[in-house]
Order: C-alpha cells, then sequence, then structure tokens
C-alpha cells in the first residue's frame, strides 16, 4: 500500500514539476487607455463654405458641421463647396484627422473604357445610388461608399437562389476626366466623356 501512495506521490510530482517548466516568460502587457485609443467613424454630407487647404467642413446628414483636418493624399476627386462628400476619420483628443474623402460628385458621371472585342462599354454613377453598365459583361444596379471603398451592386435576378454580387473597389484616382478603380490584382482605367 506505501508503494502505490509513493508511486501516486511520484506522479503528480512529476507533473507539477513538467507544467512548470513548461511554463514561458510572456512579454509583458501594455495597457491603454480607452481615451487613447482613437474611435473611427463615418460620415456622410455636403462640403461647407469654410473648407480650406487643411480643413474640410462637412455639414452631415445630422445638420451638424464637423471641422476635420485633411491633406492632400487623404481626399479623392477634390473638394468644392456644396459637392457630396463620403468620409473615413478618425476622433482623437476631440481632434478629427481623415484618412479618406471621396468626393460623392465627381465620382457621378457616365465612365467609358475601351473593351476586350474594341468596343466602348461603360459604367454610370447617378445620384441616389443608382448604377448602369453599357456593353460591360458584368451588370450593376447600384452602387455605395462604405469604409472608403466603392462598392457596386449587381441585381438579384427572380427565381435565382444564389446572393447578389457586390463588387468592392478601391479608387485610386479621381479627377473631372479620369477614374481608375482596383479590385484584387486588377486595375480598371475610366474616362469620363460628359
Amino acid at each position: 500500500m506505501n508503494k502505490i501512495k509513493f508511486l501516486v506521490a511520484a506522479f503528480f510530482a512529476v507533473i507539477l514539476f513538467s507544467c512548470e517548466e513548461k511554463k514561458t516568460d510572456e512579454p509583458p502587457v501594455t495597457v491603454v487607455s480607452v481615451d487613447d485609443i482613437p474611435a473611427i467613424v463615418e460620415a456622410h454630407g455636403t462640403v461647407g463654405e469654410g473648407t480650406s487647404m487643411n480643413v474640410l467642413e462637412v455639414i452631415n446628414d445630422e445638420g451638424d458641421t464637423l471641422s476635420i483636418m485633411i491633406n492632400d493624399q487623404t481626399v479623392i476627386g477634390g473638394v468644392a463647396a456644396g459637392d457630396e462628400i463620403m468620409i473615413v476619420y478618425n476622433v482623437k483628443n476631440d481632434d478629427y484627422i481623415a484618412s479618406t474623402a471621396i468626393n460623392l460628385t465627381a465620382l457621378q458621371h457616365v465612365w467609358s473604357q475601351k473593351g476586350a472585342d474594341g468596343g466602348e462599354q461603360s459604367l454610370e454613377i447617378n445620384p441616389g445610388g443608382r448604377a448602369s453598365t453599357y456593353s460591360m459583361n458584368i451588370d450593376y444596379s447600384s452602387w455605395e461608399v462604405r469604409d472608403g471603398m466603392l462598392l457596386l451592386h449587381s441585381p438579384k435576378k427572380i427565381g435565382d437562389e444564389s446572393p447578389a454580387v457586390v463588387d468592392t473597389f478601391e479608387i485610386m484616382q479621381l479627377t473631372a476626366d479620369s477614374l481608375v478603380l482596383v479590385h484584387g490584382d486588377l486595375v480598371t482605367e475610366f474616362e469620363c466623356y460628359n
């Protein structure tokens, strides 16, 4: 009986000893105050008259006026008072700092390009979130900008059990006559004719 007690005690000692050996030094944990974490906010609105080179004044959909710090790399499509804009910004210590601002007014045009067959194909981005395609191998019926990305929605066909397609594009360039979209490794360039 003493041998069994001895073996059981030895077994538990080995387990405890091996558990202590497996402990590794963990890196120290850094505690960050919630107040030090910047909040990421998205806002839709109109560019205000108080916009300057470094500050974008936005009157959001709720009627509030926001003054958001910007730089040339932040704004896609330029800004002019009265333009519709979608902006993603950070709030830290009561400062608003833009990470992306997309001029929705500049985006709303008929954008055309040469297709693989040499014919012209177009993507029309209309006010109110409507989209149309002409001579393209995909049909888009609506659009939106979310998190600084252009989302193009294909219509869901009646009786089709597959989900509607939503393609996500990064807007690399937006000028009065040029739109460059990136989807994965695919870069698509359009020109504006209207």
